[in-house]
């Protein structure tokens, strides 16, 4: 195996200079990726046998079940640490949370008299918890004197694997290394042949191995002869050579997992000792202080793919009755649940699945509880209605933990069909309250708003409750996002009321920041008392409420068309979510941040952001309106293909009425068909989207569907239109002009001056022209026709449409010479043109550049 380190020098020096780093106080994380074989974990033992004598070493590894022990690699070196942490971790079943369990575990280790080592290996098998607490240390090692190292194959992660999402959220953190191993180059292969005395093509070898170093040694302990020309077949060469009892204990591990106890191993086969002998012997399996262990998981996937079903049955059901022996402990739960589903124990998995899921929920491994639960959910009708109300209730929590609002909608309903056979219409309006959140959360603001009137009537047939609090505190909330002021008003007074009688300030807070979100949209007054009741809601930890209002200030200004207050709230809201660790909601505020930039002109800028976004691991699960808007809105104002395929997919991520996020999608819709020339359907499209429109609606989003009626040709309905839109439909170009740029909004002031003289029209036309905009700079030819102009209105050639200023080739050449000092006739002497045209080019210079003198255009493109 020494010969697996051969071209490893620079990954081992790289180790190093960080924990001498680490040792200085600037702690760190180190990824070391790449593929399966090529030799992670070897160079990580010999590191780490050369530091051991310098630091504490803590190490941990992850494992590869269907849904991963909670903290594994956390609870391999727990052992290792003080009695802090494990004094802690031993209150996580009495209510101590997995927060308290990071602290306590930064504590330990940042108190440590050496530097210390926390190694966590195979992170693409990890838990969510394991993922939360790598994030969770990330960003506080930066002073601490302690490296973190965590090893991940780079082959087995896709986009939406929640280790890529990790990796993303990680990316511009300060204080983190990433290390790439890459496979053996045709010399380190020959070497390696080298050192095991084996006569081969070493050509050969590399070319079926890759240079792979796993596959290479794999390869050369293969029976003599023929080359294998697979790892399956070297691998099944040494089985070959194996006694009975040897290839019964290498069965018997592989199905235990990667290592296995001996003891375990001898309760499954027999005459396991001499099999054990016989397989570490071999090769296959490797003997240590804990156990035994194939050497690579490869080799076991090798070992499990040779097997046939009945046997893996067989012992699947064995390992089974192994673990349940003697008792189960906590630990051990996620193997049980395993080996029950798969050796068909349905009895065992519905027993022992919700246990797994309470463990892992506890230790804050939310999406493997959900799995669990999942799982027992399938068999419900095996358990009496009381335990079926507790599984129901634990996996609706588990669901909305983990950001899948939908799926808890199905058993939500089920709970309260339970609790209103039992009589008990407390606990049923309380699950239908929260079953309407969860709809809103999944787009479907229709259905979340008749359940979330249901709650109340259910709930005001009872004495004043805290669960009738809330729900009249959703209603309003919900009031604010479809912009019924009237809803609003009404069941925010009841709210206000009762929240005070209960003494619940964190509701009373909550109806008080809608209220205020209200006042906004009618008002545009109220931003200082939302901010303000944000930062009391921060500052109390009411976590229940902390999302929420950290997305709706900065995204409610982006969709309202307000980027200049938006941009800088966007960069308060991204910090706010990092520092309580709500990190699925960051996609969400970049989306927004990317609207908000394209209105501010920054369309490069926006396109970067949604980019950037599209290669997120979460794109692919929520896209989000807002991006999606982005990019339909580029493509159309560049006159790029594939417009309405992205804008008809956000209209599926919504359902009506959710007018402050649909708002958006109908404006996009009715400027796409507009700047395609169809305008019946721009009107149409703005229609819909002021249907249900009421005297209250907010004067930014319904002016804005109102106006990009006015500009197709239509007669806008009267709804409340902000001053720019406002005047506009008016008539008054200049004024609504002044007033765009005042909001921040340079692309609509060019709109608006599209209805002003000829003067206003070529200033929309240069606008639209350093845009990249040609469908909109067509509208203002079309528009400067009509006015009776000709010269400037013919569509420019395909050579010059990508300068931002619109200049020709030949008008590039006349502006060089132009910077040079040159008069017209020298130019059209140099350039073998007549006078007259090289007047006309620079006259044309001239205008694009919008510059009045000669000096000016010099100096613009300067």
């Amino acid at each position: 195996m020494a010969g697996v380190l051969l071209e490893r020098d620079d990954v081992l020096r790289w180790l190093n200079a960080a924990l001498r780093a680490a040792g200085a106080g600037a702690g760190g994380l180190v990824l070391l990726s790449g593929e399966a074989g090529v030799g992670k974990t070897a160079v990580l033992q010999q590191w780490i046998a050369s530091v051991r004598n310098r630091a504490r070493v803590l190490v941990g590894s992850c494992e590869p079940l269907s849904f991963p022990r909670p903290l594994a690699p956390l609870l391999d070196v727990v052992p290792g640490m003080g009695a802090g942490v494990r004094q802690t971790l031993a209150r996580v079943r009495d209510g101590a949370s997995a927060g308290d369990l990071f602290d306590g575990v930064l504590a330990e280790l940042a108190g440590s008299h050496r530097v210390s080592v926390l190694v966590f290996e195979d992170l693409h098998w990890a838990d969510e918890a394991t993922l939360d607490l790598v994030r969770y240390l990330s960003r506080r090692l930066v002073r601490v004197r302690v490296l973190l190292v965590v090893t991940h194959r780079d082959d087995e992660i896709g986009r939406t694997h929640p280790l890529s999402v990790l990796l993303g959220d990680l990316a511009p953190r300060p204080g983190i290394g990433r290390v790439t191993l890459e496979r053996l180059s045709r010399a380190g292969v020959a070497e390696l042949a080298a050192s095991h005395d084996v006569d081969v093509d070493v050509d050969r070898l590399h070319a079926v191995t890759s240079g792979n170093p796993f596959f290479v040694t794999e390869v050369l302990a293969a029976a003599p002869g023929a080359m294998p020309a697979t790892v399956r077949e070297a691998v099944r060469g040494r089985l070959a050579r194996l006694s009975e009892a040897g290839v019964a204990v290498v069965e018997a591990v592989a199905v235990l997992g990667p290592s296995a106890q001996a003891e375990r191993v001898a309760d499954m086969v027999l005459n396991a000792p001499a099999g054990l002998a016989d397989a570490v012997e071999c090769g296959m399996l490797t003997a240590n202080d804990s156990g035994v262990a194939f050497r690579h998981e490869l080799a076991r996937r090798a070992v499990l793919d040779r097997m046939p079903s009945f046997r893996q049955l067989e012992l699947h059901r064995g390992a089974l009755a192994v673990l349940l022996k003697n008792g189960v402990d906590d630990d051990q739960l996620a193997a049980v649940v395993e080996h029950a589903e798969r050796a068909g124990d349905d009895d065992a998995l519905l027993r022992y699945a919700p246990r797994a899921g309470e463990r892992a929920a506890a230790l804050g491994a939310h999406r493997e509880a959900a799995a669990h639960y999942e799982r027992a959910l399938r068999l419900i009708d095996g358990l009496p209605e009381d335990a079926q109300l507790d599984l129901l209730e634990r996996a609706c929590l588990e669901f909305r933990m983990i950001g899948e609002q939908g799926r808890s909608v199905a058993p939500g309903r089920q709970i309260v069909a339970l609790r209103r056979r039992n009589g008990d219409l407390l606990a049923a309006g309380g699950t239908l309250q929260t079953i309407a959140h969860a709809l809103w959360g999944s787009g479907r603001t229709g259905e979340a708003r008749q359940t979330a009137v249901e709650a109340v009537h259910v709930l005001e047939q009872l004495p004043p409750s805290a669960e009738l609090a809330r729900a009249y505190a959703y209603l309003t909330e919900l009031g604010f996002f479809t912009h019924d002021a009237v809803v609003t008003k009404r069941y925010a007074a009841s709210a206000l009321a009762l929240s005070e009688q209960l003494a619940l300030p964190e509701v009373h807070a909550s109806v008080r920041f809608f209220e205020a979100a209200g006042r906004i949209l009618s008002t545009d007054s109220g931003w200082d008392d939302m901010l303000r009741i944000r930062d009391q809601v921060v500052a109390c930890g009411w976590l229940e409420h902390i999302p929420r209002m950290v997305l709706v200030p900065a995204c409610m200004a982006a969709y309202r068309h307000d980027p200049l207050r938006a941009l800088p709230m966007f960069d308060e809201a991204v910090e706010l979510a990092v520092d309580h660790d709500i990190w699925g909601f960051l996609l969400y505020l970049r989306g927004c941040r990317a609207y908000a930039l394209l209105q501010a002109g920054e369309w490069d800028g926006a396109e970067s952001e949604v980019r950037a976004m599209q290669l997120d691991p979460r794109w692919a699960m929520v896209p989000g309106i807002a991006p999606m808007n982005v990019l339909g809105l580029l493509r159309a104002r560049r006159g790029e293909p594939d417009v309405w395929p992205v804008l008809d997919e956000a209209m599926t991520l919504l359902d009506e009425p959710d007018l402050l996020r649909l708002c958006p999608a109908y404006e996009a819709r009715a400027e796409a068909a507009w700047l395609a020339g169809d305008d019946a359907r721009a009107v149409a499209e703005a229609r819909r989207g002021l249907t249900g429109s009421s005297p209250t609606a907010d004067a930014w989003q319904a002016g804005a569907l109102a106006c990009w009626i006015f500009r197709a040709g239509g007669r806008p309905p009267p709804v409340p239109a902000a001053e720019p839109y406002a005047r506009e439909m008016a008539g008054d170009w200049a004024g609504a002009a002044a007033a765009y740029e005042a909001r921040g909004l340079p692309y609509e002031a060019a709109l608006a001056r599209l209805g002003g003289d000829a003067d206003a029209v070529r200033a929309a036309l240069r606008a639209f022209t350093q845009f990249g905009a040609p469908p909109a700079a067509d509208r203002a030819r079309a528009r400067l026709r009509l006015l009776g102009e000709r010269y400037g209105t013919r569509n420019p050639w395909a050579a010059n449409r990508h300068h931002p200023f619109g200049l020709t080739c030949r008008q590039l050449e006349v502006h060089a010479l132009l910077r040079t000092g040159l008069t017209n006739s020298e130019i059209a002497a140099e350039l073998v043109l007549s006078r007259n045209t090289v007047n006309h080019h620079v006259s044309a210079i001239l205008t694009k550049l919008g510059v009045s003198s000669r000096t000016d255009a010099a100096r613009k493109l300067s």
